[in-house]
Parts: C-alpha cells; structure tokens; sequence
C-alpha cells in the first residue's frame, strides 16, 4: 500500500486527516506533519523524514502539501532528492484525499492521476439561478 503523508502549516494537515477519517473510518498508513511557527526548515525535514518511514511499505510514499513554495514543500523536496518511490502533490483538499485513500494499492503514478483529478473534480461553483 501506498503510505501518505500530509504536511502543511499549523494544523490544516491533522484536521484533514481527522475529517477524512470521520467519513471514511481509521486509515492505515498515512501520517500528518504541522509546521509551527517559530519552527525551525530543518526540524521539519527531520519530521517529514520520519513520518515517511513510518508509513513506507515499499510500494512508494505520496506526500500532500498545502502550498507551492512554502516550507512544506521545500522540506518535503528536499527529501525527495534523497529518496526515490516518492511523489508530491500541492493544495490539498479533502476530495483528494476521499479519491486516493481507497486505491493505494495501484502504482503511485496512477494514484498521482487519481488525486489529481480528484482535487480539480472537487472544487466547482454553486450557481442558482434567480429569477
């Protein structure tokens, strides 16, 4: 299965996860990371690394950022040049998460696709029309 791993500023990433969890019921193989402020860029890296470990079962680790360029991206970047098997996917939200978290025994490019589309599909317009 392919592990998960959510870091994001403050603690976006832990209410992600609890609301997911909420729907869907206990999810295995799949972590969160908060980067607080006053935090120091390394002591994330630290952590991120760790949280990879803990999740990885060899069938590659998908890590969901908040936004580009900030320090969870980096952090998260930087262990990616070390590693291989990981992948990195920007502005999570809740439906990427519902369309991936049921189909992590594929290949991790596919689940790549998967989140993906489930990010875009998941952000749409309410419009009523007023007569």
């Amino acid at each position: 299965m392919i592990g998960v791993v959510i870091v994001t500023h403050g603690s976006l990433a832990s209410a992600l996860l609890n609301t997911v969890e909420l729907i869907m019921g206990k999810q295995e193989q799949i972590t969160t990371v908060a980067f607080e402020t006053g935090q120091a860029v390394t002591d994330l890296q630290t952590r991120i690394t760790q949280a990879a470990i803990q999740v990885d079962s060899g069938h590659g680790i998908l890590i969901f950022v908040d936004i580009l360029g900030g320090s969870p991206y980096n952090a998260s970047a930087m262990l990616m040049m070390e590693r291989e098997n990981i992948e990195m996917i920007t502005g999570v939200n809740i439906s990427m998460l519902f369309e991936v978290l049921p189909v992590r025994t594929g290949k991790l490019e596919s689940v790549v696709e998967v989140a993906l589309d489930g990010g875009r599909n998941g952000i749409t317009r309410f419009a009523m029309s007023r007569k």
